[in-house]
């Protein structure tokens, strides 16, 4: 297992990168038919992990818990270091889907890799394969991926002191927050430096307009 904290990252250089010499991703240009009627181009990105049969690039992972100490619900949050952002970003446990994986298998075995617990759906995620497919930045990206709500008991043994497996290269510290707070803990963070993805920020955000029509 990778050692270190996501603080200790920093960005050293940026270059371009040709197609040829990405192992993830690639640029490409869209040819499209517009409302006019004009043929016009478009550039943006896609992956190239995608599998044939699968309908996303990737799976979030949406891990909540009763608090130990009995104040209610608490949800899973890592912190990693993401370069583009150049900073540590604030997100949900998330991976890539593996060729002849299905959503929900996914989700469960990025779950135990990256934070150590083992999960099970709840009524809400046992539709995982049936989305909504989520389309992070359509604008830029090909980019699809889709959220699974995942129960965690922290009374099971497996759970009290879980031990993650992580990647090499990979540096995550994964922490709770009540679900009560979570918009102004998500807020506390921004303002000390740590960048918000957007998905955790939208799931904060959703949250906090509940309480105003209640």
């Amino acid at each position: 297992m990778a050692s270190g904290s996501p603080l200790d990252a920093k960005v050293l250089s940026v270059r371009p990168l040709d197609n040829k010499d990405a192992r993830w991703m690639n640029l490409v240009e869209i040819e499209y038919r517009a409302p006019d009627g004009k043929v016009r181009t478009w550039e943006a990105m896609r992956r190239t992990t995608r599998p044939k049969d699968s309908p996303v690039d990737a799976v979030h992972i949406i891990a909540t818990r009763q608090s130990l100490g009995g104040s209610g619900p608490e949800v899973l949050l890592e912190k990693q270091f993401r370069p583009p952002a150049g900073k540590v970003v604030i997100e949900f446990p998330a991976g890539l889907v593996d060729l002849n994986e299905t959503l929900v298998e996914c989700a469960l075995r990025e779950l135990r890799e990256e934070t150590g617990y083992v999960g099970e759906l709840t009524s809400s995620g046992s539709g995982a394969a049936a989305g909504p497919v989520l389309f992070g930045s359509p604008a830029s990206s090909f980019s699809r991926a889709l959220s699974v709500m995942v129960n965690i008991d922290p009374t099971l043994p497996e759970n009290r002191n879980p031990q993650p497996n992580l990647e090499e290269g990979e540096f995550i510290d994964c922490f709770w927050v009540s679900l009560k707070e979570l918009h102004q803990e998500i807020r506390r963070l921004n303002a000390e430096g740590f960048a918000i993805d957007g998905k955790v920020g939208a799931f904060a955000e959703g949250i906090e307009i509940t309480k105003l029509w209640q």
